[in-house]
């Protein structure tokens, strides 16, 4: 039940800060401003800026190589030296006509061969699920300027393909299996052939472990293109879910394995393919048709540089609670397994980044060491494992989190990192000089980036640049290029058209603060209030939640999505609006985010209401007139506050999206993660559904429910079971359906989806409220 800021797709915005400071100070910014309109913010191109350049770095220097359209049928492929601005036109996409198709090929994607002589293209892709992973891939020759198909259209689509190491072949899958394509002589051989619909999965994943453990490309070549490595699942045991597609004149039903809370899970396997031979073998991880809760599911895998002269298949292997995780060597000769370490938790331990940037586990190039993130001191710090076993060294520690570990500098024996070490709301760039070959302790690390708020990193390929977009919650975000050592060559965007546009409008100004929650220990918070405030008002406030594991709502960062809509709430309602990171937020703290551990529905409510009476003690609030709205686990959780405690006494109303009913109905991973199953844990589920507490809205609170009737995720039966016991209690409330909406109610056909969706909100809230 997630939807987080890396779910939308937002509006980028990049503005100079020494060009956002001369704003404020002029006497433009003291003349009357233009009124903020949802049309505005959601319906036109106004605040969405220019955005950087986005591509992939070369192997040397500030290069980047990126795609450039022309027109509707043609991408160029470009390299930008981005210090020196110089750009070169390394592929001319006129050129990729495509005889199978009679018509120019567009890139969507492409892969360099290791020579860089050739390059493999993805073109005509198509999703599946959130990303479009389905495709058909050509390869283009350099010297020959030839383009050809790595396979017939003819069957089917193609995903994941890469090229080997050694430039021989290119495998790929199709249909729940796996192919490899010898170059030389453009053969193609099948390498499995049980995969089959409903049933086994080769080389990719099924739909929980994407949606969850963020797993859709399952299979690697290892690096010296001998071998291949891949996961295989038989999802035969698992739920099949149906969806109604009823936009069209007749009914379109989608069909899917879905494995609910307490329910089968796929059975999962680790095989690897001697390329030369095809015949795939198996290691015994204990996860295949065993049902062993030890060895439930394998959410990474991939090839270890080379140790000793040989490289390993590697895989996280953890058990169905989710709190035990081992890394486990496996030779691909032999297929044996060798453990090189364990962690656990009395919680649950997160082995993986759904949403990419932030790797759990990273092999240094001397294929001595590997480097883990663990939370087994309270915090997420950094662990360095020797590749042949034994105990772990801790090279970070501080009552702080690491957020992203960008790579070790061998060269200069420098690790780099992202922390929230200066503050919990902020994320810095760090660094920290250790030789992993030497018995010293590391020093302690030094900030490298200076500007207050938040700083998204990325490294050049030979760690002597990289790129910082940061921001705060007044600065939009400004992209520059640096030097290793923090210094700043030059920005990269700076949208200065977008700064004037901002400085024509009237933004209101967010505060920081600590607010105290249900057991008195400080929460931090952000209030939102207009630029016009008045301290002997009452004003109505509404609060926004998501508060659930593994997300953080206070930041000090730009929010060009909810951050708008409730800009305009405030400014042109007078509605403040504040936001709590309550119990069982991230960034806190192990301690703090295991709050919720099997027992969801509970602390967070309880912070929440706890929030709104310190809000509603303030001079300026009106205590009579406190909301709360939220999305997903934000939709949640707003039930939640309203009806349990002594929510009904203090809450006025709620707005949930996409909320869902009982965690019954959510899917096997994240459900079991933090509640184990409802076998194991019935009360805990008990207390944690909404549908047992609906009873006790009072008549005065009001109530908007939304929901997409596609969502994949929240399923909408499992909304219409929360309609039905508000139906069956006689409890008012509002409800809106968006024909066609997923998870984040993309897919409605309707480019206005969010400017309706927040007309509704706006109209319900400053109506209710």
């Amino acid at each position: 039940m997630k939807i987080t800021k890396q779910a939308f797709r937002k509006i980028s915005f990049f503005v100079a800060c020494t060009l956002l400071l001369c704003m404020h100070t002029t006497p433009a910014s003291a003349q009357s401003k233009k009124p903020l309109t949802l049309e505005d913010l959601f319906a036109s191109p106004k605040f969405a800026g220019k955005a950087f350049q986005d591509g992939q770095w070369a192997e040397k220097g500030p290069v980047i190589t990126f795609v450039q359209p022309e027109g509707d049928s043609v991408t160029h492929l470009m390299s930008l030296d981005l210090e020196r601005n110089q750009q070169t036109k390394l592929l001319d996409g006129a050129k990729l006509y495509a005889t199978d198709v009679h018509r120019l090929i567009v890139i969507d994607d492409y892969a360099f061969s290791a020579d860089r002589s050739r390059l493999l293209i993805y073109t005509d892709s198509a999703p599946v699920w959130r990303f479009p992973t389905k495709g058909y891939y050509y390869l283009y020759d350099f010297a020959t300027q030839k383009l050809t198909p790595i396979s017939s259209r003819e069957k089917g689509y193609q995903l994941f393909a890469k090229l080997s190491a050694n430039g021989r072949h290119v495998a790929f899958v199709r249909d729940r299996n796996l192919f490899a394509v010898e170059l030389a002589s453009m053969k193609e051989t099948q390498l499995t052939f049980d995969g089959a619909e409903g049933k086994i999965i080769n080389g990719t994943t099924d739909w929980v472990y994407e949606e969850e453990f963020g797993l859709r490309d399952g299979w690697a070549w290892s690096p010296d293109g001998r071998h291949l490595a891949f996961v295989q699942f038989d999802e035969s045991k698992t739920s099949d879910f149906v969806m109604a597609n009823l936009q069209g004149e007749w009914p379109a039903l989608k069909r899917f394995r879905f494995p609910r809370a307490g329910e089968a899970n796929s059975e999962i396997r680790v095989g690897v393919i001697d390329i030369a031979t095809g015949k795939p073998q198996y290691f015994a991880t204990g996860n295949w048709h065993e049902d062993n809760e030890a060895y439930e599911y394998i959410p990474r895998l991939g090839w270890t540089p080379a140790i000793n002269g040989k490289h390993y298949v590697w895989m996280l292997r953890m058990n169905r609670e989710q709190n035990h995780v081992a890394l486990l060597h496996g030779d691909p000769e032999n297929v044996q397994l060798k453990t090189i370490f364990d962690d656990k938790e009395n919680t649950w331990v997160e082995p993986f980044d759904p949403f990419g940037g932030n790797p759990k586990l990273v092999y240094l190039e001397d294929g001595k060491h590997v480097l883990y993130q663990s939370e087994r001191d309270g915090y997420n710090h950094l662990y360095l494992y020797n590749t042949a076993g034994g105990p772990a060294r801790q090279i970070t520690r501080g009552a702080w989190e690491v957020a992203a570990f960008h790579g070790y500098d061998a060269k200069n024996k420098q690790f780099y990192f992202t922390a929230n070490a200066e503050s919990p709301i902020e994320q810095h760039l760090y660094r920290l000089a250790f030789d992993p070959n030497k018995s010293s302790n590391p020093a302690p690390p030094v900030k490298i980036t200076k500007e207050k708020g938040t700083h998204a990193i990325n490294w050049s390929n030979d760690w002597r640049y990289f790129i910082d977009t940061y921001s705060n919650r007044h600065t939009p975000p400004v992209t520059r290029l640096h030097k290793a050592d923090g210094s700043v060559i030059k920005y990269l965007e700076d949208n200065t058209d977008l700064v004037r546009t901002v400085a024509e409008y009237d933004f209101p100004k967010t505060e920081f603060l600590t607010v105290p929650g249900a057991d008195g220990k400080p929460l931090h918070a952000y209030l939102i209030k207009p630029a016009n405030f008045d301290s002997s008002r009452n004003y109505p406030l509404l609060m926004y939640t998501y508060g659930g594991p593994a997300s953080q709502n206070v930041t000090d960062s730009w929010d060009a999505f909810f951050g708008f809509f409730h800009a305009y709430l405030v400014q042109q309602h007078q509605i403040l609006v504040a936001c709590v990171d309550n119990r069982g937020a991230a960034g806190y703290g192990k301690a703090f985010e295991s709050a919720v551990h099997k027992n969801m529905g509970t602390v967070e409510a309880q912070d929440q209401i706890a929030a709104a009476k310190y809000f509603g003690a303030l001079p300026y609030v009106d205590e009579k007139r406190i909301g709360i709205w939220g999305w997903s686990y934000g939709g949640y959780n707003t039930l939640m506050a309203m009806t349990k405690y002594d929510g009904p006494q203090v809450i006025k109303l709620g707005m949930a999206v996409a909320p869902g009913g009982g965690w019954e109905m959510y899917d096997t991973i994240y459900t079991e993660r933090y509640m184990s199953t409802p076998q194991k844990n019935p009360e805990g589920y008990k207390e944690a559904s909404p549908l047992n507490f609906v009873s006790r809205l009072r008549h005065e609170q009001e109530l908007l429910i939304v929901h997409g009737d596609q969502d994949d995720n929240v399923h909408f039966l499992s909304t219409l079971h929360l309609l039905t016991a508000l139906q069956k209690n006689k409890k008012r409330f509002q409800f809106m359906l968006y024909p066609g909406g997923n998870h984040s109610l993309q897919g409605t056909g309707n480019p206005f989806v969010y400017l309706h969706l927040f007309q509704t909100l706006t109209e319900f809230v400053s109506e209710k409220l």
